[in-house]
């Protein structure tokens, strides 16, 4: 009978037969009790209502002259019931769990189960709360945060617009634990899911992304490079370098990419991004290249500084490229090979122009050795040439040396012709002048700057002209000095009246001082003066020879001297210069005679007919040619400036005349 009553019926019964037939003791109470925990419906509440099956602290509290003796056998049936039970009382907690919508709702796991354990003081435990809380944090708890971790990634909202917020950190302060919960390890379940989460949504951020590009429009302002647009879109979810965790990541003994699934994410994404941001950006080049084109095509090449190609093409790229800021050469490559193309086209073109301008003085100008002092050579001032370029560029040079070069072209054929003038004036200007100094003064001004002489100052510049015309102005003045010196020579009468003789005369201090007379003519001859010998018979058939010096081409003033035959020991003819009028403050034959032939003048006659031939003869036989006489016969003679004011003087008195 018993075996076909529901079990929580049949230990009431029990109980009430023990009651009536081994024992009187068991108290009224305690059998309603356990009649009414044995009736009750098996339920979690109903088991925590009746101390998991016992006879609570709280109720024995209220019959305190009761023994343990006097319940044991309802404690052992109540036991007995909870134990039989268990089973569906698993299954409650499970189902209790199973409707737990999240982890902030679940609160910590540690919380999930000490309420099965609780107890009043004095209160055991059940076999029945010993076994609901082992499965309670072996299984129960760890099903729940497991369950819930998963559906917290599955939920994750993964789109571009909620990125730079979506943060995939694992909720350890809402779970409790920083990993398991009992045995489950429920962080590798949030990264595993995460991971799913994250590759499921790999796609459509993808296509976001290629809907953003494929609509972006091209704006004005400064562009940014492919990793700051994808810095701004993807927000922290734009991957950094981390090389050696990229490494450990890819590792597949290192737990897999599952192990880092928001970096491998990020990876990812940022990887199209970036791939979609740089075919953006290339998909521009034809818009830069037009506006390129249409900037140069603006600027005015006849009106402002003329900038070099870097800082014209700075500028102009600098529209859409910041200084400092490093982009894919694929993009900017293209870009400024067609801004250095264009700009140089471009500056040739203000070169040309500027050039035209700053030399159209030249075309101008009178193609003559004075148009060419008057105007700087023809050549452009520093200042014209700095004034057409930027000083801020740092390139200017370039153009400095560019626009020289242009503006030397242009006045190439004026310069020329100007050159070649200039060269003809200098030798006609010699070619007109007789062998007097007063003929010579027209050709000596042209000449006078270039020989470092006396006169007008030269302006900079034009170096290869000032030579030219120095190197004119020197052949030109030793050609001249070459036919006085001749025209002297043959005025002088030396063979036929001295023959091979020498002249003769004393130093102050009484040193024997023997002059070649050739020489001696001329050095004269290149000072302006002209010597003569002479010879003559009187009626009384006495021979007389004489020697003369007068201004060149003149026969007046004129100093008057005496030759006196002499014979050496040696053989060699000496005529002996007595005599001799003095120059005006001077004293003695020699002072007189090395006067007439001192003088930078003397000395470039020498080396004029040297280098022409003419005085070969001259120097190579005489003990003093007319360097000598100056520098070694003459040395201490007399200063310069008493033979200047002796030759001044006698030659005012052909003007008195």
């Amino acid at each position: 009978m018993l075996r076909r009553l529901p079990q929580s019926m049949a230990i009431a019964l029990a109980l009430v037969s023990v009651g009536h037939g081994a024992s009187a003791d068991v108290p009224d109470w305690v059998k309603a009790y356990t009649t009414e925990a044995l009736a009750a419906p098996v339920t979690l509440d109903t088991a925590l209502r009746y101390r998991w099956y016992q006879i609570g602290v709280a109720v024995r509290s209220q019959h305190p002259m009761v023994y343990d003796i006097d319940i044991a056998p309802a404690v052992q049936q109540l036991r007995q019931h909870g134990l039989s039970v268990q089973e569906d009382l698993k299954r409650q907690l499970d189902a209790r769990l199973a409707v737990v919508p999240s982890l902030e709702v679940a609160g910590p796991a540690t919380a999930q189960c000490s309420w099965i354990m609780a107890r009043e003081r004095g209160e055991g435990l059940t076999q029945l709360q010993v076994n609901l809380d082992a499965y309670c944090r072996d299984h129960a708890a760890p099903a729940l945060y497991a369950r819930l971790v998963r559906e917290r990634a599955d939920g994750m909202d993964v789109r571009l617009a909620t990125m730079p917020s979506l943060s995939t950190e694992y909720p350890g302060r809402l779970v409790g634990t920083s990993g398991y919960v009992g045995r489950e390890d429920v962080a590798a379940t949030y990264t595993r899911a995460l991971d799913q989460r994250l590759r499921k949504a790999e796609p459509a951020v993808t296509d976001e992304l290629h809907t953003i590009f494929a609509r972006k429009a091209f704006g004005e302002g400064s562009l940014q490079t492919d990793a700051a647009q994808c810095r701004d879109l993807l927000g922290p979810w734009y991957p950094g370098d981390d090389a050696l965790r990229d490494l450990a990541a890819s590792d597949p003994l290192n737990g897999g990419i599952a192990a880092d699934a928001p970096r491998r994410f990020a990876r990812t994404i940022g990887g199209v991004c970036r791939r979609e941001a740089k075919a953006w950006l290339l998909r521009q080049q034809p818009t830069i290249t037009t506006a390129i084109r249409s900037a140069v095509a603006a600027v005015d090449v006849e009106r402002g500084p003329i900038l070099s190609v870097n800082a014209r093409c700075s500028a102009i790229l600098g529209r859409w490229f910041r200084t400092g800021v490093k982009f894919d050469a694929d993009l900017v490559d293209p870009l400024q090979t067609t801004c250095r193309r264009e700009v140089e086209a471009l500056t040739a073109k203000a070169i040309a122009a500027r050039a035209a301008m700053i030399t159209a003085r030249f075309e101008r100008s009178p193609r003559t050795l004075a148009g060419l002092e008057q105007n700087g050579w023809f050549e452009p001032s520093a200042e014209e040439i700095q004034g057409a370029t930027d000083p801020n560029d740092r390139d200017r040079g370039e153009v400095e040396s560019g626009l020289r070069a242009r503006a030397a072209t242009v006045v190439r054929p004026w310069r020329e012709a100007a050159w070649e003038s200039a060269l003809s004036e200098v030798a006609d200007a010699y070619a007109r002048a007789g062998l007097t100094d007063v003929a010579l003064t027209s050709a000596r001004g042209r000449c006078a700057p270039y020989l470092s002489m006396p006169g007008r100052s030269l302006p900079a510049g034009g170096t290869d002209l000032r030579t030219a015309v120095a190197a004119a102005c020197r052949a030109q003045e030793g050609r001249f000095l070459a036919r006085r010196v001749e025209a002297a020579l043959a005025e002088a009468h030396i063979a036929d009246v001295l023959g091979l003789g020498r002249l003769a005369t004393s130093s102050p201090d009484g040193r024997a001082v023997s002059l070649k007379p050739r020489a001696v003519v001329a050095a004269a001859a290149a000072n302006g003066y002209q010597i003569r010998f002479r010879r003559s018979t009187s009626w009384g058939f006495q021979t007389r020879t004489t020697m003369q010096i007068t201004p060149l081409g003149s026969t007046e003033p004129a100093l008057d001297g005496t030759l006196e035959p002499e014979s050496r020991a040696d053989g060699v003819p000496v005529w002996r210069v007595t005599a001799l009028e003095d120059l005006p403050g001077l004293d003695g034959p020699l002072a007189t005679i090395a006067c007439v032939t001192q003088g930078s003048q003397a000395a470039l006659a020498s080396l004029a007919n040297m280098a022409a031939g003419t005085l070969i003869g001259i120097a190579a036989d005489a003990p003093y040619t007319a360097s000598a006489l100056i520098l070694d016969g003459t040395t201490g003679l007399l200063e310069v400036a008493a033979c200047g004011d002796a030759k001044a003087a006698f030659l005012r008195q052909d003007a008195l005349r």
